[in-house]
């Protein structure tokens, strides 16, 4: 019967647990996210079946901007290199169009060749490269102050502020690893879902796309990095979250030495982000 893939039920979780288990053991968050990922309004949970045995699922995320986000593709380690991630990939591409999304995305490892080829097969370039720092709880360090920072709640006030950002991260912003370019219809998302903290010239937004209990990110900062540095980590121990992560565009030290200094530990190697426009 060869591979087909289908729309996932809430009686795949087991199976595709079990899958993301032996896959990514390191990486679990499928089980955590299943209602955002059975929920229509957010995508589809594309799963693929060979004679009617699961064996493989991926995720195809619809983002705020009209843009979508490709994660949590996973093949049983048995049935790999098999035609199982092509299926899904040709059900992405579908999904693209009938949708109507501006743009479709992914990230994966530097090393990470064959997920990388199966996204470059479907018409998508790297555009970005990030690393990501990583400050874990014990390991934290500086005061819990009042360091002058606002929360601003206007997108025509944050403009400004947005657009430095964008500047300063190369046009990109990271939450649990979905990488997004920064617009209009994404600033008016990191306005109202997220948290834009400003203090004169200086911003910096918190949040998390999902899982918030896991930990608290940085997508981005501007104007005095020290400054921004200290009230996140401020605002994180305020928390009581277990990690603070920070990604960063590749080499860009402005951004990378203030956190390390405050304890952060960035990888490295890098995460490629693969594009294609629409």
């Amino acid at each position: 019967m060869g591979i087909k893939t289908r729309k996932g039920r809430a009686e795949d979780i087991p199976r595709l647990r079990e899958i993301e288990k032996r896959t990514t053991p390191g990486n679990l968050y499928l089980y955590d996210c299943r209602e955002e990922f059975l929920d229509d309004r957010y995508g589809e949970l594309v799963v693929a079946e060979e004679d009617g045995e699961v064996r493989g699922f991926a995720h195809f995320s619809l983002q705020p901007d009209g843009s979508a986000w490709l994660e949590c593709l996973r093949v049983d380690p048995e049935h790999q290199k098999k035609g199982c991630g092509t299926a899904i990939w040709k059900r992405f591409m579908e999904l693209c169009e009938i949708h109507g999304v501006t743009h479709v995305g992914m990230y994966t490892g530097e090393k990470n060749y064959a997920s990388r080829t199966l996204g470059e097969r479907n018409g998508l370039k790297i555009d970005y490269r990030s690393r990501e720092g990583v400050l874990e709880r014990e390991k934290g360090s500086g005061a819990e102050r009042d360091f002058g920072f606002e929360r601003v709640t206007d997108t025509e006030q944050a403009k400004e502020l947005l657009s430095a950002m964008a500047e300063e991260y190369g046009g990109y912003f990271s939450m649990n690893r979905t990488f997004n370019r920064f617009g209009e219809k994404m600033d008016e998302y990191l306005v109202k879902k997220q948290s834009l903290w400003r203090h004169g010239d200086s911003a910096v937004i918190l949040g998390s796309r999902f899982l918030p209990e896991r930990g608290l990110y940085i997508p981005a900062m501007t104007g005095d990095i020290e400054l921004c540095a200290d009230f996140a980590v401020s605002e994180f121990q305020k928390s009581g979250l277990p990690k603070l992560f920070a990604p960063v565009p590749s080499g860009r030290e402005r951004l990378t030495k203030p956190l390390e200094s405050r304890g952060f530990v960035f990888s490295q190697r890098d995460i490629i982000v693969l594009e294609r426009d629409f």
